[in-house]
């Protein structure tokens, strides 16, 4: 019942739903930096990012939200390439057994050469809630990367720039549109640095920074912070052959710690 009644505050407060898109917990443990930095999770943030694969892969991602033990998050991503060109389908559900939201999407992105990627993403998103029903609705994301060289990389990305709306007389909330902006650099071959500037249409301008710090090819440590709403995201990685396995946390003041885990593998 508490779960219940913070649910319905945040309807009637908001008409945006307040579910985050999940980035996987290597760009979750960034601060959500999915603008500039290559990762199959990009796939839900700028589609362009998953430009950097050679090889078909795969990813699945649980999250723990520990405002309550009823509410978590689960995901899929995969991605094929095929020459300069790359397909992929996502999946992700939020919530608990009388709420939750669940968004499928599938992507092409394609390479124009070493430095320029664009990327395109349609999405079908479905919110259900007991005793107010379904509703469906569709967005597209796009985004393009740019590397200037071995080192230094900008992005850019909208989510739902059209502003699509759910088709519920009954559900009046709304797909989120946002506009981001981001860079990444590569100061060493172990450390990656990357920033992104995020404005969520009838929400404060968020900025991110993010870090991550290959201590071995086997592990790897990644922090972050972001402005608005204030949170800070802690994780790390291990990379064994195909096999990838990220582990990250972050913090939000009003919602708690929500751990999360991906496993993945590269064919």
């Amino acid at each position: 019942m508490k779960i219940l009644c913070f649910l319905v505050i945040v309807f009637l407060s908001t008409p945006y739903l307040h579910a985050q898109n999940n980035l996987g917990p290597r760009l979750s443990a960034m601060a959500d930096n999915g603008a500039a930095v290559n990762d199959i999770w990009a796939i839900q943030a700028n589609p362009a990012g998953i430009t950097f694969l050679d090889h078909p892969a795969i990813s699945l991602n649980y999250v723990k939200h520990l405002l309550s033990d009823e509410i978590s998050s689960q995901g899929i991503v995969g991605v094929i390439p095929f020459k300069n060109n790359y397909v992929g389908a996502s999946f992700q559900r939020y919530g608990f057994s009388v709420y939750n939201e669940s968004k499928i999407g599938f992507a092409y992105a394609k390479s124009f050469g070493e430095k320029l990627s664009l990327g395109l993403n349609g999405n079908y998103h479905q919110l259900k809630i007991d005793n107010y029903g379904a509703s469906t609705g569709f967005s597209i994301d796009f985004g393009v990367l740019y590397h200037f060289d071995d080192h230094f990389s900008i992005g850019a990305f909208t989510n739902n720039p059209s502003k699509q709306k759910f088709n519920s007389q009954l559900i009046s909330a709304k797909i989120p549109t946002s506009f981001n902006l981001g860079a990444s650099y590569l100061a060493t071959n172990k450390v990656l640095i990357a920033t992104t500037v995020t404005k969520i249409i009838n929400q404060s301008i968020d900025v991110k920074l993010g870090i991550e710090y290959k201590i071995v090819d086997l592990l790897s440590l990644r922090g972050g912070i972001s402005a608005k709403p204030f949170k800070q995201s802690v994780g790390f990685g291990l990379n064994y052959k195909q096999f990838l396995v990220d582990m990250a946390t972050n913090y939000d003041a009003n919602l708690g710690y929500a751990p999360q885990i991906a496993i993945g593998y590269a064919f």
